[in-house]
């Protein structure tokens, strides 16, 4: 059984901060190590480069700012980070390399269900506690033990083009394996990268660019730091106005269903901002240290997207389910197609991963109702598009039209999904995404103004589904999120069963969808 330190809050020395800002000291506590984060990725950008320190001085410097990061944050229960990380790289030790990967994820997994059931069993309110970063450190570790396993055992023409590059021959030695897990830049909200990645910024290797060239990340600083500024005032001054409960409050489900669907959409757009806040700074300190470099676009410019775990803009936009999420929590993604999308059956992916994601954020049952419905949605909006889109492209008013309405209805969806996950309680692996795409997609291809109409179509349904399927997770818990279902007495639920079961009846897929290896377009998460 965990102990009383579990769930400790970490330094109280801000406290009067807190109480002068109306604001939770465990917020205060993680946005003033985040703040602190700046200042020490500059320093070891400009004064622990590699050409200026040693590599044991690169290696053991983001290490000490995170271990003394945790502590500030979380006091004592940075014991149960010192375990899995401590006992995850005994099992890699120990370990037979053919099982080495199996061995580390159920210990992790299950070290990490074990400290989710007891705050879902003593807490009563959500707040900023161990699980965070535990969550960050059991993708690192299952991560490295995959790749163990793939360098060890598997033969190269056995991977794909990810998992050869990531395979590892050896075990890391303990110092560099201590720094990768509790380096300052991401060991209290993330993101995880993959270790290969970390080591060729330890080397200073990382940003090489064109003729030898290291690549400066001034520019992308600036901007992140500059998104990070709009989406910290818009909670701040707007957040308390778009609280989730008013979705299901008797005022607001009085309205017509056009100012309801709205008020749900701005809602659940409201409740994504911490997650723009936090992910962005965090990229934005990657960055300011050196790290995120990865290559050139079209346009001969540097990209420092390496470790962007989210792309607000086209989480806001995206013109269906899939799109979003591309955009949403990316490091999970890749985390998630690494250990569970690659690894498990075909017919078996979207809803193994997706049953992964809902454990691994913990065992409110608002989480389930989301990433179930999520699953779903996936799956129908995939078969929509391949039913009705190519109807659309043949003409550009069309294809407006068809862009316009995906988006709207996306957004809706997406709200109505996460509804449950915003409230955590409880009060289907198939998403109709692909079914639908794949039978009417194709249709509204030789128009361009059925195209344009297709587009908008989407876009308008991907938003209402995003709104649908994500309310449960805002909330967490079970009732509000069945409570909102009822409501609106699962119609998407039924719409997305009847994409995948009826549409393709209806209106007959144009051709087989080709799936190209190693994809994971149809299982992208939010968190």
């Amino acid at each position: 059984m965990p102990g009383i330190h579990t769930f400790y809050p970490g330094s109280i020395l801000l406290q009067p901060v807190a109480n002068s800002l109306g604001i939770g000291i465990d917020k205060i506590n993680l946005v003033i190590c985040q703040i602190i984060s700046l200042i020490l990725a500059y320093l070891q950008y400009s004064v622990f480069s590699a050409a200026k320190v040693s590599r044991m001085t690169r290696i053991a410097f983001p290490a000490i700012c995170g271990l003394i990061f945790c502590y500030f944050c979380y006091g004592n229960a940075m014991k149960h980070l010192v375990l899995l990380v401590g006992l995850s790289y005994a099992i890699m030790y120990s370990s037979p390399p053919e099982i080495v990967h199996k061995c580390v994820f159920l210990f992790s997994m299950g070290y990490l269900v074990l400290i989710h059931w007891y705050r879902w069993y003593i807490l009563t309110v959500a707040s900023i506690d161990i699980t965070g970063p535990m969550m960050i450190l059991v993708q690192k570790v299952t991560v490295l033990a995959f790749s163990l396993h793939d360098g060890k055992v598997k033969k190269s023409d056995g991977l794909n083009e990810i998992q050869k590059r990531e395979a590892l021959k050896s075990l890391p030695d303990i110092l560099s394996f201590l720094s990768y897990m509790f380096h300052f830049q991401a060991v209290l909200t993330g993101p995880a990268c993959f270790y290969t990645d970390y080591m060729a910024w330890i080397n200073g290797t990382a940003a090489i660019g064109k003729d030898g060239k290291v690549e400066k990340p001034w520019r992308a600083v600036l901007t992140k730091l500059s998104q990070t500024a709009v989406f910290m005032l818009l909670y701040v001054f707007l957040g308390d106005c778009f609280t989730p409960d008013i979705i299901i409050d008797e005022k607001y489900m009085n309205l017509n269903w056009i100012q309801w669907l709205f008020v749900l959409y701005i809602v659940m757009a409201f409740q994504r901002v911490p997650y723009y806040f936090a992910w962005t700074l965090a990229d934005a300190i990657f960055n300011l240290s050196g790290f995120g470099f990865r290559g050139y676009d079209s346009n001969e410019q540097p990209q420092w997207d390496l470790v962007t775990n989210v792309k607000p803009w086209k989480v806001e936009t995206a013109l269906n389910f899939k799109e979003t999420l591309e955009a949403w929590n990316c490091c999970t993604m890749y985390w998630l197609r690494r250990v569970a999308y690659d690894r498990a059956p075909k017919g078996y992916r979207t809803l193994s991963t997706y049953l992964l994601s809902a454990v691994w954020h913990g065992f409110f049952l608002g989480y389930y109702v989301t990433f179930l419905t999520g699953a779903l949605f996936t799956v129908s909006a995939r078969t929509v598009r391949r039913c009705l889109r190519w109807r659309f492209q043949g003409n550009k008013f069309l294809q407006r039209l068809y862009d316009m309405l995906t988006l709207v209805i996306t957004k809706i969806a997406l709200s109505y999904a996460s509804f449950p996950f915003v409230m955590m309680h409880l009060g289907p692996g198939l998403s109709p995404e692909l079914i639908v795409r794949r039978c009417l997609r194709w249709r509204f291809q030789g128009n361009k103004f059925l195209q344009r109409l297709y587009d908008m179509l989407t876009l308008v349904i991907t938003k209402i589904a995003l709104s649908y399927a994500s309310f449960p997770f805002v909330m967490m818990h079970l009732g509000p999120g069945l409570y909102f279902y009822r409501q609106m007495y699962f119609c998407l639920h039924f719409t997305a069963l009847f994409a995948i079961f009826l549409l393709p009846r209806i209106l007959a897929p144009k051709s087989k969808p080709i799936i190209q290896s190693g994809r994971i377009d149809d299982i992208k998460k939010s968190s």
